[in-house]
């Protein structure tokens, strides 16, 4: 029988399907793994019948039933499928759709509620490659707005959780993210004292509704066939110009923009991440809110479930104090998510199962 890493590799990494989501690495209880182009690799010899770092991986399903006891515990006397939007005009202007994610968060930090925000935002290892941020300010939250459209080890940050003392955090992440992170919550003292702390200090969960994921390779091609050097770009980003949202990049020289929907095209012709290729989870099950955009063209509201108790006090506490105004969710944008929910997402082709708990 294989165990620990073996069990990663060959169920998971063999077939190109880690999403990158980061919850192996600090999950590991003897520090033996680590990143290398987008994926763990093992750097010494492994602890002989540990297998956390498969057990946390979204991609091994065989948990799933430890997933739905944690929700089946958590969950509200109802369940809402609602539209928000930020109440600062300002704000949502800047926003894709409703910015409710962003509205959440400042909630949650400016009331003290938490210390910190874990997002997404550029400047990685270049300057379009997204990064885990943890946000203490109202403008770090606000810098790490948008999309990001790239595969990113958010859980990576457990690590920095632990040893900068934070107690009490909103973590914000795509469905994989979700996934790993309930695993690890539910690990309990299998867990080294690091991680265990991390998990334990996040408060609240919020899943962001994925339509397809992305190397971010992909950016950096992009970036050259708009005839600019990579290497001297200095920021990225996303703006609105003539009431029309543009992928941005700036470098010494000025800054140039590309109509958003030529940047997600030339993604989605040829740069999708294996490990999205025929993924269903699009909107966040195990979250305690799952958020994203509406199809509507030009429509600044922003979709989401509220799925536990955690989630519903989040939402009527963000609503009263004045940063988000929520309605209902139309009939027929509640039924274009149903439909949405019984298929696969469309993107790119059904990607390779293994037969060991790696159905979805």
């Amino acid at each position: 029988m294989r165990t620990g890493f073996a069990d990663l590799h060959h169920t998971v990494l063999k077939g190109d399907l880690c999403s990158y989501c980061g919850g192996c690495v600090p999950a590991c209880p003897v520090d033996v793994l680590s990143y290398a182009r987008e994926r763990p690799v093992i750097d010494g010899p492994c602890a002989s019948g540990c297998r956390i770092c498969f057990d946390v991986c979204p991609e091994n399903q065989a948990n799933s039933t430890v997933l739905d006891d944690y929700m089946a515990d958590h969950r509200p006397a109802v369940e809402r499928q609602l539209v928000g939007r930020l109440t600062d005009p300002d704000l949502l202007a800047r926003t894709g759709s409703g910015g409710v994610t962003t509205g959440l968060a400042l909630y949650l930090l400016e009331s003290g509620r938490v210390d910190a925000v874990v997002l997404t935002g550029f400047g990685g290892a270049n300057a379009w490659t997204p990064r885990p941020v943890i946000a203490t300010t109202r403008d770090e939250v606000v810098a790490a707005s948008g999309p990001k459209y790239a595969l990113t080890p958010t859980l990576s940050v457990l690590d920095r959780i632990a040893d900068e003392g934070y107690e009490r955090v909103m973590f914000v992440g795509l469905p994989c993210h979700i996934e790993s992170l309930r695993q690890l919550q539910t690990a309990g003292d299998r867990l080294a004292d690091r991680p265990r702390r991390a998990v334990r200090a996040i408060t609240h969960a919020v899943g962001l509704w994925c339509g397809n994921n992305f190397r971010a390779e992909g950016t950096e091609r992009f970036i050259s066939a708009a005839g600019i050097d990579p290497a001297e770009v200095t920021e990225v980003g996303y703006t609105r110009r003539d009431g029309r949202l543009e992928f941005s990049v700036t470098t010494p020289d000025g800054s140039a923009g590309a109509p958003f929907g030529q940047y997600l095209g030339y993604l989605l012709a040829g740069q999708t991440a294996p490990s999205c290729q025929g993924c269903r989870r699009w909107h966040a099950a195990y979250a305690d809110i799952s958020v994203g955009g509406l199809d509507t063209p030009g429509l600044k509201w922003s979709g989401f479930m509220v799925q536990t108790r955690e989630g519903q006090d989040l939402v009527s506490g963000a609503e009263a104090a004045g940063y988000i105004t929520v309605r209902d969710m139309p009939l027929d944008e509640r039924a274009r998510l149903g439909r949405k929910n019984t298929r696969s997402r469309g993107f790119g082709t059904p990607k390779p199962r293994n037969s060991e708990g790696n159905q979805r």
